[in-house]
């Protein structure tokens, strides 16, 4: 269905935060609560640039958090960055850590427990700007953890017979074997949860479990999880449960907002299941009983029409498609008289070019442009006829998401509409390379160039394994401020995005702020906007102490003394909790009668955050039906032996190795020897270093000095430091004997490039097949992302 339109167009000139024509002080009503909004509403963005988003156990995760939209001054108050490792079966806290922030940037590193079970978590970021328990700024990172162990058993899930709602359950069956293939002495516990059924099994002396699950219609989530224990060895596993009928969630999205009888315009529609996911169907459009169009949704589910609606008809979609429940949706009624607003692209870059269809009589209608925090343009036009149209210069409109108001003089909405303003998908960096395809532990030279305006940045590049970054899971600083953050539930693209001009219109058209309303902001009140900030400060407490306490604080091998109040409470200032990564901090109990707890409220505000921050809802999430999938393929890892004990009364010298892991003082030494290896740092085969013997380090070999203190005293109470950075180690792999299975071949944080470029060197490892470089920071003119892959291959 299409029409001609024949306009005028009108210019509109008007500069920021001026309104033509204002005599009902409308501008400064609307300006003065946007103020108000503004100031109760408005924070910084934060944003964390993780070298990937699939680890292992014991991997580290380097990362670099960036404070956006904001002033000098509140990017001050932003000194620490919090960062806790959450598990998303059960939302537990695996790992927490602080790390020091200061102009807006935080670089640091966190080493994963060898512990954790292989599947789905998330990294969930902070800092230490928290209201009444509710942070001013947070981000979520998902990723997945791979195990570079086979499990200790076998397990998988199978369906036998899928089954049918009301009349037959689906039958399953679970086998558990060992690593080998044969039954295990003991039988398996098995905890599996569907829907609202949550039940305790265990296998049956052939290690199976049969079970028989009635479907249960209409669940958000139709997944059944397992989780598999013997001994102290778990795993987990997920299927998808069949489903007899599944339901479509159909939304229409006029532009404008409204329809209007006789008044072409533009209707958006999408569809999705039950779970979230995106539906790539086909729908007839009828009006009453007569088939009006075909109409379809594309890749990303969001489908679109023209339709002029008659007076006194009903409209509705119908599937063409047997697999649902429900085939026929109704469109939202046409209003009789109002406005219809077109807007040729969503997308603009200097210039937004909008027709106003109406069947109002003649009158004066106002335009705003605005981001529910300020008006950046509000003007008066006069409307004459049913088609006006209007050319708007971008001069004055910030760069992302802004909304264009259209209403009448008492300013009541007739339209409303979503728009990009100063579109280019147009890279701001370039990478180049001599090459791109590299043999193994051959060394890499990249260019990094700015390409636009920009004239000075700084990035961070990580060099990963490409299999270890997911799709869906991905993210960049750019989409992420400019869309994610902003827009709810943004489906997954091909690539980025932000730079495909198709999603971005179709986006733009079915997607409105999910963080600001015309409702909440008539809400804010001036009161509103005094904000008190918790106190974040790591304390202690002598408890039944009338006066000073002095005691002993151990940072790595120095010891500081500290006093505390009368009271015996104790208040660390930021500068005596920092740390070294990977170094230990502990507090001095030298009397045994002191009762001393401790106070970190990271910990108390990571378990609120829990419940005030969800997760983005997710499709349904990836089956995991055997649980060797989750398990490194061979040529990703190096041999792993197997721990033996050695007992002997023989000391062995310059090769005596002490107990595994780290000590209280953080010090270890490597499976090649080396005192505090940077290449190994948090790697399984560490051990604790033996005072009075040798060892290698960069600077040649070392006598190591003994550490005072050992994790069992009880008299070392152990306290969470603010980590600083630390270099990320760049090997030139000339060892042949040292394995080089590394999915990060290189990482690095607060690189500044200037006009004239950067360049950056880096060795390629042992791990064969396609790696990804990325690029990410911010710089005079915004934000900064580019991408590099190249391909190693064998000798």
């Amino acid at each position: 269905m299409r029409c001609l339109i024949t306009f005028v167009l009108i210019l509109l000139l008007v500069k920021f935060g001026f309104a033509q024509g204002n005599d009902k002080g409308l501008t400064d009503s609307v300006s003065r609560q946007m103020q108000l909004y503004k100031a109760q509403k408005e924070a910084p963005s934060l944003f964390v640039h993780f070298d990937k988003n699939i680890y292992t156990n014991n991997e580290t995760a380097w990362f670099t958090g960036y404070l956006t939209n904001a002033n000098v001054s509140a990017m001050e108050n932003h000194r620490v960055l919090s960062l806790a490792l959450i598990r998303n079966a059960d939302s537990a806290i695996i790992k927490q850590q602080k790390f020091l922030m200061g102009k807006g940037l935080s670089f640091g590193d966190m080493v994963l427990p060898d512990s954790m079970q292989a599947g789905n978590y998330h990294f969930m970021a902070t800092t230490n700007r928290v209201s009444k328990g509710v942070p001013d700024v947070v981000f979520i990172q998902q990723i997945t953890i791979k195990t570079n162990l086979q499990p200790a058993f076998n397990a998988n899930v199978k369906l036998l017979e899928a089954g049918i709602a009301g009349q037959k359950p689906s039958q399953l069956v679970v086998s558990v074997t060992t690593k080998d293939s044969r039954f295990l002495p003991k039988p398996v516990d098995i905890q599996y949860q569907y829907g609202k059924l949550s039940k305790l099994a265990k296998t049956n002396a052939s290690g199976e479990l049969l079970l028989s699950l009635d479907e249960q219609v209409n669940l958000p989530d139709p997944n059944l999880y397992l989780k598999l224990k013997y001994g102290k060895d778990s795993s987990y596993l997920n299927m998808n449960m069949p489903v007899t009928r599944r339901h479509a969630i159909i939304r229409f999205y006029p532009e404008g907002g409204n329809m209007v009888t006789g008044l072409p315009g533009r209707v958006a529609w999408e569809a999705k299941d039950q779970q979230g996911a995106v539906l790539s169907v086909k729908a007839v459009l009828f009006k009453d009983q007569e088939v009006v169009d075909t109409v379809e949704t594309n890749k990303y589910g969001i489908g679109k029409f023209m339709l002029a609606p008659e007076k006194g008809k009903t409209y509705a979609l119908k599937l063409i498609h047997s697999g649902f429940a429900d085939s026929a949706y109704l469109l939202p009624p046409a209003q009789d008289q109002g406005l219809v607003l077109f807007m040729r692209n969503g997308a603009v870059k200097d210039t937004l070019v909008l027709v106003l269809k109406n069947n109002l009589p003649n009158q004066r209608l106002w335009i705003r442009i605005h981001n529910f925090r300020e008006t950046f343009t509000y003007a008066s036009v006069q409307i004459h006829g049913p088609y006006n149209g209007f050319k708007i210069p971008m001069t004055a409109i910030p760069a992302g998401l802004n909304t264009i108001t259209i209403s009448d003089t008492l300013d009541r909405p007739y339209a409303e509409r979503l728009f990009f303003a100063h579109y280019n998908p147009t890279r701001k960096i370039g990478i180049t390379a001599a090459q791109n395809v590299y043999n193994q532990r051959q060394k890499l030279n990249l260019n990094l160039q700015l390409t636009g305006a920009d004239s000075i940045a700084i990035v961070s590049v990580a060099c990963v394994q490409a299999n270890r970054m997911a799709d869906k899971q991905s993210t960049d600083i750019e989409s992420y401020t400019l869309l994610g953050r902003e827009l709810s539930q943004v489906p997954v693209s091909e690539g980025r995005g932000i730079e495909n001009l198709d999603f971005m219109e179709d986006l733009l058209l079915v997607r409105g702020w999910s963080r600001y309303s015309w409702q909440d902001l008539w809400k804010a009140r001036a009161p509103d906007t005094g904000k008190v900030y918790d106190d974040t400060d790591l304390s202690i407490k002598i408890d039944k102490v009338k006066k000073p306490v002095q005691l002993g604080m151990l940072k790595g091998k120095s010891v500081v003394l500290l006093t505390t109040a009368a009271n015996g409470e104790y208040h660390f200032k930021l500068d005596e909790l920092l740390l070294e990564s990977g170094k230990k901090m502990h507090i001095l109990n030298t009397t045994a009668d002191l009762a001393i707890r401790k106070n970190d409220p990271y910990e108390r505000f990571n378990k609120g955050y829990l419940k005030l921050v969800p997760l983005e809802p997710q499709v349904v999430p990836s089956t995991v039906q055997n649980n060797r999938v989750l398990a490194l393929k061979d040529n990703e890892t190096a041999i792993r032996l197997k721990e033996v004990v050695i007992n002997s009364k023989k000391d062995n010298g310059f090769f005596g190795r002490g107990p595994s892991g780290s000590n209280a003082c953080g010090d270890y030494v490597c499976s090649y020897n080396i005192l505090n290896c940077p290449n190994h740092f948090g790697d399984f085969g560490n051990t604790q270093p033996i005072p009075g013997h040798t060892y290698q380090s960069r600077g040649g070999p070392v006598r190591y000095q003994a550490c005072e203190v050992t994790e069992e005293n009880k008299k070392m109470i152990p306290l969470d430091g603010i980590y600083t950075q630390r270099e990320f180690y760049k090997n030139d792999y000339a060892d042949l004997q040292e394995p080089a299975f590394v999915s990060t071949l290189y990482w690095n944080h607060g690189i500044l490039i200037d006009a004239k470029g950067r360049q950056i060197s880096f060795y390629t490892g042992d791990i064969t097949g396609k790696f990804r470089l990325i690029v990410q920071g911010i710089s005079n003119k915004g934000l900064l992302y580019g991408d590099y892959t190249f391909e190693v291959k064998g000798k």
